[in-house]
This record gives C-alpha cells, sequence and structure tokens, in this order.
C-alpha cells in the first residue's frame, strides 16, 4: 500500500521533471505561466510539490515544452499512487468507524455473499449467533465502491441498528460523509448522489431509534446529509431537488438545536438566491444567518460573503467593499484551524466571490483581477469549484472584450465539466460562448464553439 512519505514525493518528482523541462526549454517561470494559462506561484508550488494541477495543466505543459506527453504520463503515474493510497485510507475509516458499533454484521467466507441469501453472524456484546439477510439488505449499508475494495480483503463489517443505538454511529456518519465530500470532488455529483440518499434513509432510521440528546445528535447529522444532498442536486442542475433538500436540513438542525448549521444553511439559502430570480431575498437570508449566531470565523464570513452579495443586488458598491472587506478579516483570522464546518470559506474563495461581486456590478475588468487571484492559490483537490471559477473568469474577460483570453479560460472550465459531469460549470462556459458570438473569427473562439458543440453532442 502506498504511504503519504510516498505520494508526497511523487509529486515533488514530478514537480522536479517539470522544473528541469521549462530550464531546458529556456523558459522562467513567468514566461511559461502565461503559455500554459496560469499563474507563476502556481508553477513555483508545482515544481517543489506544494500544489498538485489537474491533467490539463500537465497536458498544456507537454504542449508548451514539446515533451511528447511524458509530463501528462508523470501526472497519471502519480494519480495512480495517489489514489492506491486514498482508497486505502478511505476504506480503513470507514471500517474502523463502522466497527465500533456495539451491534455488527460479518459477511462469512471470505467477505463474499454467495446467494440471493447470506448467512451471517452477528455479534453483539461479544457473542455471535446466525442469522439470514438478503444480498440487497447488506449491500445498500454501505455504497458499491467500499465494498468492492474490502471483497478481497478480511471479512466485511456493516454496522446494524440494534434496539438500543450506538452513539458511535455519529462519528460513522461524520466520516463516511467526509469520504464522499472527496469523492465528489474527483467523480462528480452523479456518482455520489444516489449513496447520499441511500444513507439519509439509515441515518432516519436510527434518528428514529434514538431517544433524548442521541437523537439531536442523528437530526443535526442528518441535516448534514440533507444539506450535501441538496448540493449535489444543484450540480447535476436539478435546482428544485436542491431546494427541497436545502429546506429540509434547515428544518432538521433547528429542531436539533444547531444553531451553527443553522446558521450555515441560511447562508447557503442566500447563496442560491443569488444565481435565481428571488435576488431581493439575499439580504435577507444573509442576515437571518448572522442573527443565528455562528461562533465560527468561517461560518461568520460565509454569511459576510452573501450580504455582500445582497448589497450587489442593490448597486451598492460601498457596501459591497465594506462586507467583502470583513469577510476577508474572519477568514484569516481562522489561522491554522482550516477544518469543520465553512472550511472552504478561505481567502481565495472570498476573493472569488468578490470577482463575482464586480462582475454583477458592471466591473468585469476588477472580476477578472479578483478570478485570476483565487484560481492562483485555489486546491487542485476542488476541480468543480475550479471549473466554476474558470468560467466566470471567461465571462469577465468576455465582458471586457478579451476574446482570446475569454476563451482560453473557457474551455479549460469546459475540460473541467467534462471530467466532472457538472451541468453547473457547462451552463457557465455556455453563457462565455454565447458572449464571444460578437468575436466569430477569433481563433480561440472557434475552438472553443466547436469543443461546446462537441461536448453537446455527446451529453
Amino acid at each position: 500500500m502506498a504511504d503519504p512519505n510516498e505520494v508526497s514525493e511523487a509529486w515533488r518528482a514530478l514537480g522536479q521533471q517539470l522544473a528541469a523541462y521549462r530550464k531546458a526549454a529556456g523558459h522562467t517561470q513567468h514566461s511559461l505561466a502565461p503559455r500554459i494559462l496560469t499563474g507563476r506561484s502556481t508553477i513555483a508550488n508545482t515544481e517543489v510539490g506544494r500544489q498538485h494541477p489537474d491533467r490539463a495543466f500537465w497536458k498544456r505543459c507537454d504542449e508548451a515544452l514539446d515533451t511528447d506527453g511524458a509530463l501528462t504520463a508523470g501526472y497519471d503515474q502519480v494519480v495512480a499512487v495517489e489514489q492506491k493510497y486514498r482508497r486505502a485510507r478511505g476504506t480503513a475509516a470507514f471500517t474502523t468507524a463502522l466497527t465500533t458499533a456495539g451491534t455488527a454484521l460479518v459477511v462469512g467466507a471470505n467477505g463474499q455473499p454467495a446467494g440471493e441469501t447470506d448467512i451471517v453472524t452477528t455479534v453483539a456484546d461479544g457473542r455471535g449467533r446466525q442469522v439470514q439477510v438478503s444480498r440487497r439488505a447488506l449491500l445498500q449499508a454501505v455504497p458499491g465502491g467500499v465494498v468492492a475494495s474490502l471483497a478481497s480483503a478480511e471479512p466485511l463489517v456493516v454496522a446494524t441498528r440494534a434496539a438500543q443505538v450506538d452513539p458511535a454511529v455519529v462519528e460513522h456518519f461524520a466520516v463516511l460523509r467526509s469520504v464522499l465530500v472527496e469523492s465528489d470532488n474527483r467523480v462528480g455529483a452523479a456518482a455520489i448522489l444516489p449513496t447520499a440518499r441511500q444513507q439519509l434513509g439509515h441515518i432516519a432510521d436510527y434518528r428514529r431509534a434514538a431517544r433524548g440528546s442521541l437523537r439531536d445528535a442523528l437530526l443535526s447529522t442528518e441535516a448534514r446529509w440533507a444539506e450535501f444532498a441538496g448540493w449535489l442536486s444543484d450540480d447535476m442542475g436539478d435546482r428544485d431537488a436542491g431546494e427541497w433538500w436545502l429546506a429540509q436540513a434547515l428544518t432538521m438542525a433547528q429542531e436539533a438545536g444547531d444553531m451553527e448549521f443553522t446558521a450555515y444553511v441560511f447562508a447557503r439559502m442566500a447563496q442560491r438566491a443569488s444565481d435565481a430570480a428571488d435576488q431581493d431575498r439575499v439580504l435577507g437570508l444573509a442576515r437571518a444567518a448572522e442573527r443565528a449566531g455562528s461562533t465560527r470565523e468561517q461560518v461568520r464570513a460565509f454569511a459576510a460573503v452573501q450580504r455582500a452579495h445582497g448589497h450587489t443586488v442593490e448597486g451598492d458598491a460601498g457596501s459591497f467593499r465594506a462586507a467583502i472587506d470583513e469577510a476577508h478579516h474572519l477568514a484569516a483570522a481562522t489561522g491554522t484551524d482550516g477544518g469543520g464546518l465553512g472550511a472552504f470559506c478561505t481567502t481565495a474563495y472570498i476573493s472569488a466571490q468578490e470577482g463575482e461581486g464586480w462582475l454583477r456590478l458592471g466591473r468585469p475588468g476588477a472580476a477578472a483581477r479578483c478570478f485570476g487571484e483565487a484560481l492562483d492559490v485555489w486546491p487542485e483537490t476542488y476541480r468543480r469549484e475550479r471549473g466554476r471559477y474558470l468560467a466566470r473568469t471567461a465571462v469577465a474577460h468576455a465582458a471586457a472584450d478579451e476574446p482570446e483570453l475569454a476563451a482560453a479560460a473557457a474551455l479549460a472550465a469546459l475540460n473541467l465539466a467534462n471530467l466532472t459531469r457538472s451541468a453547473r460549470i457547462q451552463r457557465e462556459v455556455a453563457t462565455a460562448g454565447r458572449q464571444l458570438a460578437a468575436f466569430p473569427t477569433e481563433p480561440g473562439v472557434q475552438q472553443l464553439h466547436a469543443a461546446l458543440a462537441a461536448s453537446a453532442a455527446t451529453s
């Protein structure tokens, strides 16, 4: 099994290979950056292994440095090593959480189900007995990918509901959700949403059986999963489902007395309203998030960002600027404590949101600058969000009458949209494509329109 040091060393070695090819071609980091549609700091961080750009980055490097695909091949090898480690780590975390429950199911004979029903051994209080369960019920207890990864390993352990719910299931579902969030960034919402819905059913079963504070904890957990399902639905273009899941999340969080998550969900509602017809609600929902009284700086920063967007609806540039500055201050105050609720609300995220605001306020040049600053330090693992902000960069450049820059950013975004199967990014790229119809003779614009046509034909 690969270990973290092996993965880190593989990224460093690939970065050193990039540096060697760059120098051999006579490029500095500054001169190479515009040729591969990135910033100098991204190249610098990549060459020392601190940053891990996606495959499109390495392909552009191969083309710019004439390496005959060597860097892309190296990237594929590193990703294979990293995925092996991530699968092993995710499986270990998942099964560890499962085995903490007081009652468990263990699949017999090498973890391989034998028919439509299987004889399994239940373990409770250290004592075992054999029972018969359906294969479908057994396999539905965990995502298929995890089952597959364990098929040739140790006997599969699956939590089942006991008459008295073990508090450890709360941590189990938190671990599982974190695994799926990471998987979503890699493979897209379509592959993850069915599992999220399935697990919501299991959480509800546990919650119905629990009492007192444990029931509230499970209800709060269910709220987080419902918000996650809403996010996935939105990304797949199903806004009605996204709205329904988010409303469920708010009700559950309030019923559980979870004011931290209540604040977060109100901010998420404001975020969605800014992209919908009811933009007049953005400011009110953002203020509702702030009234909920979160103690986490990142959640408060997220709410401040939505308040800033509410001011753009009113055309109030001064109040927008003040709210964005407040959000930056709150995000910076988190220091190294970057985990937990609202962890995505970093200074890079706020810079990207500032770009959104300036775009709404009719200042595309300022918007493109903010998007560029955000993308320069954007984590490579968040490919879908990177694609979205590349698409927004394209829209900003198009509005500023910079068609070649717009087309280049849109092409990079379309590549990520196809990789992650994100309907949201595809819509953004299509918007940029329509804006660029005024520049039909530009080579980059022609290439973008051809790529959009090809993407539509295969979707």
